[in-house]
């Protein structure tokens, strides 16, 4: 059985019985997440994040998961309206 996953056809259908892939993994796993998040609205469910985990590793799926978070963090940083410091507060209670 091939794995739609192999463009070799090497592999017999498990997840990680193709050795030539390990160094991508990160870079497969990242795909995935975003695929997913792309899929269900910016969302990663227990779930996918457990198949990521079987598939790649806990240390990987975490990894990516974390750059992940940490990118739509940075992006939420950018978009929020600073309020310059020049401008003068009106006074009194409000």
């Amino acid at each position: 059985m091939s794995n739609w996953y192999d463009p070799d056809h090497l592999s017999e259908g498990t997840v990680r019985d193709n050795p030539g892939h390990e160094e991508n993994d990160d870079w497969d796993c990242e795909i995935e997440l975003s695929c997913h998040k792309t899929e269900n609205s910016g969302r990663v469910n227990t779930v996918f994040m457990r198949y990521l985990r079987d598939k790649y590793g806990h240390k990987v799926a975490d990894r990516t998961l974390k750059r992940a978070q940490k990118r739509e963090q940075r992006s939420k940083a950018e978009h929020i309206p600073t309020m310059s410091t020049s401008t003068q507060m009106p006074s009194g209670v409000f």
